[in-house]
């Protein structure tokens, strides 16, 4: 009964039971409650996104493991792995890489813990709708994605060079089996400009397909500085 008038009376937006077939909705102060303590599931947050991984109470509960992601949306945290100052929902100045990665992790929680609703707040509206910041990590994500797979694609045409680089020596890059190294000028999808180091087992060049500075044209192996060690 202290429970129940606890949930009811602090005006919070947990759901007893739905029969509508929509996720349940949580305010930040009612998933707190989700904590272990006296038998109470551990759930926690990402993206929006709450789940029960009680089965998991080994790594989540306490003090112990991550603890710390119990109870609460501590989105931030999972890229910064700041544990202290970072456990909150704030992520506008994340890369399209690190959007990838939440997104990446919010599957990895579907998959094996069990879904159990949203949190109203940064992600989601009191309608269970999502807010534009999730909206927007959701586009980036994808755009990270088919950044990569743009990325797979070239180097399984070209594939990559073999770099060493060391503050004595600088940078090497070399080429298997007789091939040449070029300096690779592309372009991934959105017009990003992108460079690498690729190798050809033909050996022109061209301006997108450039010989290395101080590298004869037939080499296998060039000195490149500090340009490899990217």
């Amino acid at each position: 009964m202290t429970l129940l008038c606890t949930l009811l009376c602090a005006g919070t937006l947990w759901y007893l039971s739905r029969d509508d077939g929509k996720p349940r909705l949580f305010d930040p102060d009612a998933l707190k409650l989700y904590d272990g303590k006296k038998n109470a599931p551990l759930y926690l947050a990402i993206l929006g996104s709450v789940f029960d991984v009680t089965k998991g109470r080994k790594k989540y509960d306490g003090e112990k493991g991550y603890g710390f992601f119990i109870g609460k949306d501590a989105t931030r945290a999972f890229i910064t792995g700041d544990f202290k100052n970072d456990l909150n929902d704030q992520i506008k100045d994340f890369t399209p890489e690190q959007y990838r990665s939440l997104v990446e992790w919010r599957n990895f929680y579907h998959k094996e813990y069990t879904f159990k609703g949203f949190v109203v707040g940064a992600f989601y509206n009191q309608d269970g709708k999502p807010n534009r910041i999730l909206r927007r990590a959701e586009e980036q994500a994808l755009k990270a994605k088919s950044e990569e797979e743009a990325m797979a694609e070239i180097e399984k045409q070209w594939p990559a060079c073999n770099v060493r680089w060391s503050e004595a020596d600088g940078g090497t890059v070399w080429c298997d089996d007789g091939a040449y190294p070029r300096k690779l000028f592309g372009q991934l999808p959105g017009g990003k400009p992108t460079t690498r180091c690729a190798c050809f087992k033909e050996l022109g060049w061209s301006d997108l397909r450039q010989v290395y500075p101080g590298c004869a044209p037939d080499a296998t192996t060039c000195k490149v500085q500090q340009e490899a060690k990217a």
